[in-house]
């Protein structure tokens, strides 16, 4: 009797254009994730800078008076 484990007959079994789709895959996840990473890297600050300017007036003003 040939007793085989799982593990030796998934290695035996396995397609081989499998692998090549599994390796387009996971790079194509990669350079998704690198490419929405840059992506928030380049978005513009979007908090304007009279707005903290006028609060900062504002508070420094009622401190004083």
């Amino acid at each position: 009797m040939n007793n085989d484990t799982t593990y030796a007959l998934l290695v035996r079994s396995e397609e081989k254009g499998r692998s090549i789709m599994e390796t387009a895959v996971y790079a194509l996840l990669g350079l998704s994730a690198i490419l929405s990473i840059l992506q928030f890297i380049q978005q513009p600050e979007r908090m304007p800078t009279t707005l903290t300017t006028q609060a900062y007036e504002i508070s420094a003003t009622s401190e004083r008076g």
